[in-house]
């Protein structure tokens, strides 16, 4: 059984040298990154049936320095790990409390690197800086944590034979609303449309009947639109992307900020990747401009009266920055998408 972290948050800020951080058990995803990007580990290659790493002198000290910190530090298990050509990536379990935290092992394990790298001839700083980490804290984690670094090559490989779905478009106009934008752009010249919006209230007969109208509209030819937020809408939307039928997804903050460290190396997660390469998803998140269009925050205001008014609350104004506005302005903008001409 999975070993979760003591205490655990969603927004753990451990600073590099914090003294005791992750001693006691628990499970981390770290990926380190290779300086400026560079190729130094591997290189990518495809046999036909699956992608691989064919990894350089410094990629195979890497995997020696794995050995030699289970080797020093029993305490420790590696339940997945991935050379890439300039990332690589290790899930680690500390089974029981150790004498020093996992930050402090992993500087050792990077200063090791450092040392073979020296001595194969590499003189540049190896690293671009500090690794990454990310916790295990919810059921269900630990299996995308390993999926995702065993379907790295795989993902990577995608990546570079359809670079145009990968990549990030901050100008996207659309019947004069602004987007950033990334996936098959091509989704937005499709004749028909369709909205999936369901209330959180909606039972699941009326899940299951909306669910059928849905499917029977993308196998005639519908691009399916969604914010996918309530629990139905997510299904509807799961169902669509698993059938292989075209999907466009509205977000709110779902792409890095712009000038960001992350920006240029961004691509959509687990399931959402696999859609993208094979060409049948857009995402697409409205500028902060497009939320606040007069005509859709009146299209807003009129919903959420409607919706009070169904519920006899007396209508209260939403801020346009809470989390209400925002969520009911996806829906409007995405009808304003759906029923253009």
């Amino acid at each position: 059984m999975p070993v979760t972290p003591s205490n655990p948050s969603p927004n753990e800020t451990f600073t590099w040298l914090e003294p005791g951080a992750w001693r006691e058990p628990c499970i981390v995803h770290v990926t380190m990154v290779a300086n400026a990007r560079q190729p130094l580990f591997g290189t990518l290659m495809h046999n036909g049936s699956e992608a691989t790493v064919e990894k350089t002198d410094i990629g195979w000290a890497l995997i020696h320095q794995q050995q030699r910190m289970l080797e020093l530090c029993p305490e420790i298990k590696i339940l997945a790990d991935k050379v890439m050509p300039d990332h690589h990536h290790i899930v680690l379990q500390v089974t029981r409390s150790m004498p020093r935290s996992i930050k402090e092992v992993l500087r050792g394990f990077m200063q090791g690197c450092k040392a073979e790298a020296r001595g194969l001839g590499y003189t540049e700083n190896l690293y671009d800086g500090p690794p990454y980490y990310r916790v295990l804290t919810h059921k269900g984690q630990l299996h995308a944590m390993i999926e995702y670094v065993k379907a790295n090559a795989e993902r990577a490989w995608q990546r570079k034979q359809h670079p145009d779905l990968f990549r990030l478009h901050r100008q996207t106009e659309v019947v004069g609303l602004q987007f950033t934008s990334m996936g098959n752009h091509f989704l937005l010249d499709w004749p028909d449309r369709q909205l999936v919006e369901m209330s959180r209230s909606a039972s699941e007969d009326q899940l299951q009947s909306r669910l059928r109208e849905v499917l029977g509209a993308a196998r005639n030819g519908a691009v399916t639109y969604t914010a996918a937020i309530s629990r139905g809408e997510r299904v509807i939307a799961r169902t669509v992307r698993e059938g292989g039928f075209p999907l466009v997804v509205l977000l709110s903050n779902g792409f890095p900020a712009a000038g960001s460290a992350h920006e240029r190396f961004y691509k959509p997660g687990g399931v959402y990747f696999d859609a993208c390469s094979r060409g049948q998803l857009l995402l697409l998140e409205p500028h902060e401009g497009t939320f606040t269009i007069p005509a859709i925050q009146a299209a807003v205001e009129e919903t959420i009266r409607r919706k009070s008014e169904a519920k006899h609350y007396s209508y209260m104004a939403v801020p346009v920055t809470s989390l209400r506005y925002r969520f009911v302005a996806l829906n409007e903008i995405g009808r304003t998408l759906v029923s253009r001409g």
